[in-house]
Formats: C-alpha cells, structure tokens, sequence
C-alpha cells in the first residue's frame, strides 16, 4: 500500500523500516526522519521533515499512522 508522505512523494509501507524523531536543541524544531528501502534490501533511504512544533510534529506522525494501518 502507498502511504503519502509529502506532495509527491508516496513510499510503500513495507519499505518503510523506522520513524525517528528528535528535538532539535539549537532551533527548538521537531526532526522526523524515515528510514526506508527504496528498491532493494541492499540500500536504505532516508527523508527527514521538519517541524516549528510538537503539535505540527504529532499531527503528521498521527495521519502517517492512520495511513499505514489502513
């Protein structure tokens, strides 16, 4: 199943391997980084979003675990 993770930008969700998040100490920004296998198990992707606030932060990783159940 593909799980929309930005405009554009949809991975399948058995590619995806782990959801990282981190409080960015300098900025006070939320990290969400995905790691990822983009076409082979020899490989790994990553793409990291940022955000202002925990609330934007948990709204995002809250739609991208509805979608992923689905």
């Amino acid at each position: 199943m593909l799980v929309k993770v930005e405009n554009g930008f949809y991975l399948n969700s058995h590619h995806i391997i782990a959801i990282r998040v981190a409080k960015c100490e300098n900025t006070g920004h939320f990290l969400v980084d995905l790691e990822y296998t983009p076409n082979s198990m020899h490989k790994l992707g990553n793409y990291q979003i940022t955000f202002e606030t925990k609330t934007e932060a948990e709204n995002y990783l809250h739609t991208l675990n509805q979608a992923l159940k689905s």
